[in-house]
């Protein structure tokens, strides 16, 4: 685990590189990839920061 988004969701990096969300806010339940490296990730959020106004 290396993130949260504030809402309960948590972000790990798995030993592939991907990044990993939890579909609910824990630990214990499924995982979905939602991005192929952290580079893509931060990429991403990037992305999303630049368009907030």
């Amino acid at each position: 685990m290396f993130a949260s988004n504030g809402g309960g969701n948590l972000f790990a990096i798995g030993d592939s590189g991907r990044i990993w969300r939890s579909t609910t806010a824990s630990w214990f339940d499924d995982f979905e990839v939602v991005a192929a490296s952290l580079q893509e990730f931060l990429e991403h959020l990037g992305r999303l920061a630049a368009a907030r106004p």
